[in-house]
């Protein structure tokens, strides 16, 4: 893109053209849809995001075969059969099942592999439910001291609070908006998705403190500094999304290259909940969080500007009793 084509585009989107109230209430409405889906699904499966085998526990097969999905999902009906795909590694496909190994259930399935495939032709791996529930908790503890850790910093840098708690809700806004995409398209919960929300963390906090210390420790107009922030925040969050979706169409789609790659799925899942994140940061860093500091930033101007006049004011009442007195 030449420069001044960039230039002409970010004109466009000068956002300090807006008032305050209509910034915020955009990014606002979207994280309450947020939050009404992820009550919804909460009412629904009695967790507000859709738990994959690592927290939930349950036991996946891999097997080579030329069976469809379709007859898979049939012939293993009686097991609790969850899921069925393709690994993308030849004619071999993967099935999930809600249930672990020690029940009958678990024995009998042993058994028809054995008889339909013969034994040592597959993989099976069982994950138990009390694992599944430790690693709820750890993910959830990760999140939460992630989130305290980054609130220190953040107050720790700024020294103030309005600012650092518009950096906090940024970020929480980020999260429970791809938590809630992640619920719309059916996405589980796994351990690599969890990863891609520790990794929003830290990308939403990035922008948002290039925003805050551009806004309250440069001189300056206010909208010249939130205009030259947003120049460079776009550009950044641009790069990352570049990158991720480099990402995502390498994880899907390498297998169709050569029979020798096989798709990842952890990177196409970190990939996705990047990509949602990232795109619904732009959002609320530019919008919610620029509408915030710029309400706390005018209305620290008037409080200075209503002191100085009335220091003038005193000043001028001083000066008109020492002449009276003379």
């Amino acid at each position: 893109m030449k420069e001044s084509e960039r230039e002409s585009l970010f004109e466009k989107m000068d956002i300090t053209k807006y008032p305050v109230k209509k910034l915020v209430a955009i990014p606002l409405i979207i994280l309450l849809i947020s939050l009404v889906v992820l009550t919804y699904t909460q009412l629904s499966i009695d967790s507000p995001v859709r738990l994959g085998m690592d927290f939930k526990g349950g036991t996946w097969v891999k097997i080579g075969t030329d069976e469809t999905r379709e007859e898979l999902t049939t012939k293993f009906a009686a097991y609790s059969v969850t899921l069925v795909g393709e690994t993308g590694v030849g004619n071999e496909k993967r099935m999930e099942f809600a249930l672990t190994s020690g029940s009958q259930e678990y024995d009998l399935l042993i058994e028809m592999l054995n008889e339909e495939y013969g034994a040592g032709t597959y993989g099976i791996e069982s994950i138990s439910p009390l694992f599944g529930k430790q690693y709820q908790t750890q993910a959830l503890r990760a999140l939460i001291i992630a989130f305290i850790l980054m609130a220190i910093v953040v107050f720790v840098v700024f020294r103030t609070v309005i600012p650092p708690l518009a950096v906090i809700f940024a970020a929480f806004s980020d999260i429970v908006i791809a938590v809630a995409c992640m619920d719309v398209i059916g996405m589980e919960l796994s351990l690599g998705t969890v990863a891609a929300l520790l990794m929003l963390i830290g990308y939403s906090v990035d922008s948002n403190i290039l925003l805050t210390t551009n806004l309250l420790r440069k001189k300056g107009d206010l909208n010249d500094k939130v205009r030259n922030a947003m120049k460079t925040g776009i550009t950044m969050t641009s790069t990352t999304l570049s990158a991720v979706f480099a990402m995502f169409l390498v994880s899907s789609s390498i297998h169709l290259l050569s029979a020798h790659f096989a798709p990842i799925p952890m990177l196409r899942e970190i990939s996705i909940v990047l990509l949602f994140g990232l795109t619904m940061d732009l959002m609320n860093t530019w919008l919610l969080n620029a509408g915030i500091l710029r309400w706390y930033m005018e209305k620290k101007e008037r409080k200075k500007y209503k002191r100085g006049v009335k220091r003038g004011v005193e000043k001028v009442k001083v000066r008109k009793k020492e002449l009276h007195y003379n």
